[in-house]
This record gives C-alpha cells, structure tokens and sequence, in this order.
C-alpha cells in the first residue's frame, strides 16, 4: 500500500492538486445572489442556535479553498478555521487516508453524473470522522458537506461544511469508518452504491488478484478447508495471507475485523470491492 508519511504529502496529493486547474477556471457564482447567499448564511445560523448538535458551520470558497464565513469553530477548536486546510488537519491521523479515499470517490462521481450529483443543496456528503478539540481530545463528529453554488458553466464555486458533534473517541469504540451521500431526491436512493462502487476502484489495485480471490471464497462462504484446496496453499500460507488482509482492512476503514472472513462478508454487504463469484462449499 501507498503510505504517505505526513499531513503536508497527504493534502497536497488527494486535495490541493488534483483540482488546481479546475479550482483556476472557476467563475462568478449565478445560482444565488449575495442577497440569497446572505439569507442562506443567516438559515445557517438560526439553526445553530436552535440546534446546539450543529457545533459549528462554515462556508468554502471552492476556488481557494478558504473559509468565508463560519461560526462554532473557536469553541470547538479554540481557533478559527480559515481554510480547508485548517479543518483537514484536525482529523485524527489514522482517519486521513481513509476519509481523503471516500472524498475522492465522491467527486470521480461527480464527473460521471454532473447534471444529478453536482445541483446545489440537493446532496450532502457525510462521514463521521474523530476531530481534534481544543481540550486536545478527539470527538467523533458527523461532517456533511455540500455544493451551495456553481458558476455558469456548472463548476463549484461555494460548499458549506456542518460538523455535527456526537460522541468522545476511543480506542475502545471504534466502528467502520463510511460514508454516505443523503439525497433529498427520492430517485436518487442508488448514489450510495455508486459512492462505494467509486471506493472500490482506488481501494482495488490495493489489493493482490490471490487476495481478492481469497476475499471472494469468503464472502461467499467458502470454508477453509475448500479455500485451502482452491488456492493450492498451507495452513501457514493462509494464515499469512489472513493476516496481511487484516492489515489492510484496519489502515483502510480504522476497524479491528475478527478476522479476513468477516472482512470480505462487510465489503460484500456494502459493494466494496468486486469479487469473482464462487459456490459456497
């Protein structure tokens, strides 16, 4: 696997280059005027203060990358969020990767559906990542992100971002770390599979073809004296190769599977990773 050694590598890699040109040919925003965006802004706020779940809010200028306006965030973070920079380096660092990867698949299926997936405020992006506060702790919050408006040719030019805060992290309850796109269009129920069929073409060259070979005679119940006689291997040669599967499910979802079995069971019930069909035996 690619291990990008600090933070600095990992934002100028999944989110700093990747877009550059495309962030250099945005234009004026034309879906809401600054009266419009003003309200939304003022939207923004009643609902924080009706609503102490929302910690804090702030709204990106796609082009730079910059916050323009926010609320929440020195009581959150003891500081002001002036980038998307700044919100970025506040996830825990075991998170990084793994959420920057479902952030990518996002927007590869933004480009395979930019009339449906890029209309504003009609998607929200969500995942549930450990941030850091400014007592030094890390809280697990629920991060939605949206598309607030577009230029004329219908590229984004402004996203808000609401953190929602829900429990302390530990190491001690853990989950899958996952992500979601919510709709406010009913038809459009099929998005999370094709968020997680985008997730499964990073995550597959990740993988050797005898490991996903070995994750398909799991997932479809294959037991382990039938995958021994399918792949021609020993005991010691499945062992290890259980062992590095459960090396890379933990760097890859921040989880501790029970084993490579109940890994290839969690990517099957979720359409990560395509497998090859087998008979169970």
């Amino acid at each position: 696997m690619t291990v990008v050694t600090s933070f600095e590598q990992a934002y100028e890699e999944w989110i700093d280059r990747p877009h550059r040109d495309y962030r250099r040919s945005i234009g004026t925003p034309v879906n809401l005027d600054a009266a419009a965006f003003e309200e939304f802004v003022q939207r923004l706020r009643a609902y924080r203060a009706a609503y102490p779940s929302m910690a804090l809010w702030l709204t990106m200028d796609y082009s730079t990358l910059s916050a323009m306006q926010s609320e929440g965030d020195i009581n959150v973070f003891g500081a002001p969020v002036r980038s998307k920079r700044d919100l970025v380096a506040r996830i825990h660092p075991d998170y990084l990767l793994p959420y920057l990867r479902w952030r990518r698949s996002a927007y590869a299926l933004m480009s395979l559906y930019p009339e449906k997936v890029r209309q504003p405020l009609k998607h929200t992006f969500r995942i549930s990542l450990p941030f850091k506060t400014h007592s030094g702790q890390y809280w697990w919050f629920c991060m939605n992100s949206a598309i607030v408006q577009q230029d004329a040719q219908g590229r984004i030019a402004t996203t808000v971002e609401t953190l929602y805060r829900e429990s302390t992290w530990s190491r001690h309850n853990l989950r899958p770390l996952e992500a979601s796109l919510f709709s406010h269009e009913p038809q459009e129920e099929g998005l999370n599979a094709e968020l997680a069929g985008q997730l499964s073409l990073l995550l597959m060259e990740l993988f050797t073809d005898a490991e996903l070979d070995l994750l398909a005679l799991y997932a479809s119940g294959t037991r382990t004296d039938s995958v021994l006689a399918a792949m021609k291997w020993s005991r010691h040669t499945l062992h290890e190769y259980n062992t590095h599967l459960l090396r890379k499910a933990r760097e890859l979802f921040v989880y501790e599977f029970k084993n490579a079995r109940q890994f290839a069971e969690y990517c099957q019930e979720r359409h990560i990773l395509k497998f090859k069909p087998h008979s169970p035996k």
